[in-house]
């Protein structure tokens, strides 16, 4: 395995440091389970959130993109495989899974590493994947996430909107804007290392933060009706400095 696969694997597993808890809006995944559709967990990390589907007695498709932390789950997970199958899929134009199929969504932490053209074409891979009535719950950066105030995160996203109302673009060259809202603060070596661990594993030297009415919206528009938007603090994220605001937080019906 390649040192980038391997600190991949690190942060997707509870020794690392972003996805080892369970997500604010799991309630509203699990009681999406019909006894008849599954569940699907898309980016499942360290499959936290699936254990807890299986727990719930849901049966639960969980994807990953990188095929060896997969091939890895599928091993620590194989006594659960009459329940719990594991898929190699990425967002949003490699996802080999039916249509019209699961009962409900989860999609945490994945739309923030994708652009504005993929976003919309993932959210109409939600919805096709969806039963009539089914559920997308979802979670990602916001763009008023506290760390990145000193930097003027947000007055970046609203001068994007101002000139192209209806896009999500994301920020470029993230690598160098996440060093310099590090060099705002004096946060402890631990800052600099999630640095460079970063610069390992991200796909691409971009991140997306949103604006919660912009996604609710982007939703609307691919025929889901909003049960719930709102933001949150994300006390999981990988950071020195947290707010009450970090995190969207989302809840679509498919109509």
């Amino acid at each position: 395995m390649s040192e980038p696969d391997k600190l991949y694997h690190k942060m997707a597993h509870p020794a690392g440091v972003a996805f080892s808890v369970t997500n604010p809006l799991i309630d509203h995944w699990l009681n999406c389970w019909n006894n008849t559709n599954p569940l699907l967990d898309i980016g499942c990390g360290n499959c936290h959130n699936s254990l807890k589907a299986l727990d719930f007695g849901a049966q639960v498709y969980a994807t990953e993109l990188n095929e060896n932390s997969l091939h890895l789950l599928q091993q620590e997970h194989k006594d659960k495989a009459d329940r719990l199958s594991f898929h190699l899929a990425q967002l949003p134009d490699s996802m080999p899974l039916p249509d019209n199929y699961f009962s409900g969504i989860l999609c945490s932490e994945v739309f923030h590493f994708l652009k504005h053209e993929e976003i919309l074409a993932s959210i109409q891979q939600l919805h096709r994947l969806l039963i009539p009535g089914g559920k997308a719950v979802l979670t990602c950066a916001c763009e008023d996430i506290q760390i990145f105030q000193a930097v003027n995160l947000r007055q970046t996203k609203e001068t994007q909107r101002q000139k192209y109302p209806d896009r999500m673009d994301p920020v470029d060259h993230y690598i160098d804007y996440f060093e310099q809202a590090i060099r705002e603060f004096e946060p402890d070596h631990e800052a600099w290392q999630l640095r460079t661990l970063l610069d390992s594993i991200l796909p691409r030297d971009m991140f997306n933060y949103f604006n919660p009415d912009q996604l609710a919206k982007a939703f609307a528009d691919a025929g889901f009706h909003i049960d719930l938007i709102t933001t949150g603090p994300a006390l999981h994220y990988p950071a020195w400095e947290h707010g009450e605001h970090d995190h969207v937080r989302l809840v679509a019906a498919k109509q």
